[in-house]
Protein backbone atom coordinates (compact mmCIF):
# COMPACT_ATOMS: atom_id res chain seq x y z
CA UNK A 1 0.00 0.00 0.00
CA UNK A 2 2.60 2.53 0.56
CA UNK A 3 4.28 2.12 -2.60
CA UNK A 4 1.39 3.02 -4.54
CA UNK A 5 1.05 5.93 -2.53
CA UNK A 6 4.62 6.54 -2.91
CA UNK A 7 3.83 5.89 -6.90
CA UNK A 8 0.58 8.28 -7.13
CA UNK A 9 3.08 10.93 -5.20
CA UNK A 10 5.56 10.43 -7.80
CA UNK A 11 2.86 10.89 -10.66
CA UNK A 12 1.17 13.95 -9.11
CA UNK A 13 4.55 15.89 -8.63
CA UNK A 14 5.41 14.65 -12.21
CA UNK A 15 1.62 16.67 -13.74
CA UNK A 16 2.35 19.63 -11.57
CA UNK A 17 6.01 20.11 -12.75
CA UNK A 18 4.67 19.92 -16.11
CA UNK A 19 1.98 22.09 -15.86
CA UNK A 20 4.27 24.53 -14.18
CA UNK A 21 6.58 24.28 -17.40
CA UNK A 22 3.34 24.87 -19.45
CA UNK A 23 2.32 28.01 -17.94
CA UNK A 24 5.85 29.26 -17.70
CA UNK A 25 6.01 28.83 -21.70
CA UNK A 26 2.62 30.30 -21.89
CA UNK A 27 4.07 33.54 -20.18
CA UNK A 28 7.17 33.59 -21.84
CA UNK A 29 5.01 33.99 -25.44
CA UNK A 30 3.17 36.13 -23.58
CA UNK A 31 5.81 38.18 -23.13
CA UNK A 32 7.48 38.15 -26.34
CA UNK A 33 4.48 39.66 -27.78
CA UNK A 34 4.53 42.83 -25.22
CA UNK A 35 4.94 46.47 -26.95
CA UNK A 36 8.84 46.50 -26.23
CA UNK A 37 9.26 50.44 -26.15
CA UNK A 38 7.21 50.42 -22.75
CA UNK A 39 9.03 48.55 -21.03
CA UNK A 40 12.78 48.95 -19.69
CA UNK A 41 15.40 46.02 -19.71
CA UNK A 42 13.24 43.73 -22.07
CA UNK A 43 16.28 41.97 -23.58
CA UNK A 44 17.22 40.99 -19.81
CA UNK A 45 13.53 39.91 -18.99
CA UNK A 46 13.37 38.27 -22.16
CA UNK A 47 16.30 36.23 -21.98
CA UNK A 48 15.45 35.51 -18.23
CA UNK A 49 12.11 33.81 -19.17
CA UNK A 50 13.95 31.93 -21.71
CA UNK A 51 16.64 30.50 -19.33
CA UNK A 52 13.63 29.49 -17.27
CA UNK A 53 11.66 27.74 -19.27
CA UNK A 54 15.18 25.85 -20.29
CA UNK A 55 15.73 25.26 -17.39
CA UNK A 56 12.49 24.06 -16.02
CA UNK A 57 12.40 21.99 -19.09
CA UNK A 58 15.93 20.47 -17.77
CA UNK A 59 14.42 19.60 -13.96
CA UNK A 60 11.29 18.32 -15.13
CA UNK A 61 13.27 15.85 -17.79
CA UNK A 62 16.20 15.17 -14.94
CA UNK A 63 13.42 14.18 -12.37
CA UNK A 64 11.41 12.21 -14.39
CA UNK A 65 15.33 10.38 -15.33
CA UNK A 66 15.94 9.94 -11.54
CA UNK A 67 12.33 8.31 -11.08
CA UNK A 68 13.22 6.01 -13.92
CA UNK A 69 16.57 5.61 -12.29
CA UNK A 70 15.11 4.36 -8.70
CA UNK A 71 12.51 2.50 -10.12
CA UNK A 72 15.14 0.13 -11.76
CA UNK A 73 13.54 1.03 -15.54
CA UNK A 74 16.71 2.61 -16.51
CA UNK A 75 20.22 0.23 -15.87
CA UNK A 76 22.78 1.90 -17.21
CA UNK A 77 26.17 2.64 -16.49
CA UNK A 78 26.52 6.26 -16.83
CA UNK A 79 22.60 6.98 -16.03
CA UNK A 80 22.71 6.68 -12.26
CA UNK A 81 20.66 8.35 -9.41
CA UNK A 82 23.43 10.56 -8.72
CA UNK A 83 23.63 12.30 -11.86
CA UNK A 84 20.36 12.71 -12.21
CA UNK A 85 20.06 13.96 -8.61
CA UNK A 86 22.84 16.09 -8.96
CA UNK A 87 21.13 17.30 -13.13
CA UNK A 88 17.94 18.08 -10.72
CA UNK A 89 19.78 20.35 -8.30
CA UNK A 90 21.88 22.02 -10.98
CA UNK A 91 18.90 23.25 -12.97
CA UNK A 92 16.52 23.79 -10.33
CA UNK A 93 19.47 26.75 -8.73
CA UNK A 94 19.74 27.77 -12.61
CA UNK A 95 15.96 28.33 -12.35
CA UNK A 96 15.93 29.85 -8.96
CA UNK A 97 19.14 32.59 -10.46
CA UNK A 98 17.04 33.38 -13.01
CA UNK A 99 13.79 33.88 -11.26
CA UNK A 100 14.98 35.88 -8.17
CA UNK A 101 18.92 37.40 -10.15
CA UNK A 102 17.92 37.57 -13.61
CA UNK A 103 14.59 38.87 -14.04
CA UNK A 104 14.15 41.77 -11.59
CA UNK A 105 10.82 41.80 -9.87
CA UNK A 106 8.04 44.41 -11.79
CA UNK A 107 6.51 47.13 -10.41
CA UNK A 108 2.50 46.81 -10.72
CA UNK A 109 2.71 49.83 -13.16
CA UNK A 110 5.12 48.00 -15.64
CA UNK A 111 3.64 44.12 -14.83
CA UNK A 112 -0.03 45.21 -15.84
CA UNK A 113 1.20 46.91 -19.62
CA UNK A 114 3.33 43.76 -20.06
CA UNK A 115 0.11 41.76 -19.66
CA UNK A 116 -1.94 44.21 -22.06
Amino acid sequence: MDDVIGYVVIVFLILVFTYGLVIQVQHTLTFQKANTSDVSNYRRLLLGNYVMCVSFFGFLISFRLNVLVALQIIQLNFITSDNTGFSCFVFLVVLLIAKFGVIPIPKNRQRNELLK
